[in-house]
């Protein structure tokens, strides 16, 4: 999928930081020969060929040095960020794009067309100042593991709420027995104008922010639009050992 140039208002930043509980030194695990974080970069080069310039944003030289070996752009900022907002933020406050996108470093299969799709709504309506991706799953495991974030959105299209519980939950069900659902499952990718990253940046963590340990609910909780977009597919994302060894076989078998 290409739309020519018309991505030349956006930065995408990728942020990666080296240091990781669940595994450690994450972007720089091989992944079909390749660090994770090229990996990552790779994906994203049909947004670069639309126009759009990409970079990494890392805490640790390692990272810069791995994506030089391939010739990709990587920038050196705070080791003291407190999320992969606040990192890409150092680094839009360096250029003048008034578009951005945050792509974590830990997502090589996002899919393009998907992100693309983000990019173009956000672009179409001026009224939001910030956007993601949400997946309609069936996945029952998904829907009642407090590692998957679920999604409640509008009939405008907007997010109601974000939350690690099974939501919306179906009261009908009886004895816990959650039967087949669909949700919206939600994809760690955001979209923001450049005034509204600098001001979600600058807004303290509010209370259901606290509660869930997610960051978009800052936002909701202060009444702002989030778009959010229908992706094509779940995604992919490497958190744990067994996560990058299913990354692993889907490289092995493209």
């Amino acid at each position: 999928m290409s739309i020519g140039s018309s991505l030349g208002e956006w930065l995408v930043v990728i942020p990666a930081r080296l240091a990781s509980e669940r595994l450690p030194r994450k972007p720089l695990q091989d992944l079909g020969g390749k660090p994770l974080i090229v990996r990552v970069r790779e994906n994203l080069l049909p947004l670069e060929r639309s126009g759009a310039r990409v970079v990494v944003a890392t805490d640790h030289e390692d990272i810069v040095k791995a994506c030089a070996q391939f010739g990709y752009e990587a920038v050196l900022t705070k080791s003291s960020h407190p999320s992969g907002t606040d990192r890409c933020h150092e680094v839009a406050s360096r250029f003048e794009y008034p578009f951005i996108l945050n792509v974590q470093g830990d997502e090589p299969f996002v899919h393009i067309g998907d992100l693309m799709a983000l990019m173009t709504a956000m672009k179409a309506r001026p009224e939001i100042p910030m956007g993601s991706l949400v997946y309609d799953s069936g996945d029952l495991s998904d829907y009642t593991s407090p590692n998957v974030v679920k999604a409640v959105r509008s009939n405008e299209g907007v997010a109601i709420y974000f939350s690690r519980s099974p939501i919306p939950y179906d009261r009908d069900t009886r004895n816990g027995d959650i039967g087949p659902c669909r949700f919206w499952q939600h994809l760690g990718v955001y979209g923001f104008r450049r005034e509204a990253l600098q001001k979600f940046c600058a807004m303290p963590p509010g209370l259901l922010e606290k509660r869930e340990k997610l960051e978009q609910l800052r936002v909701v909780e202060a009444g702002w639009k989030i778009w959010l977009e229908p992706a094509s597919r779940a995604s992919l994302g490497i958190d744990t050992p067994q996560d990058l060894e299913a990354a692993r076989a889907t490289i092995k078998a493209k």
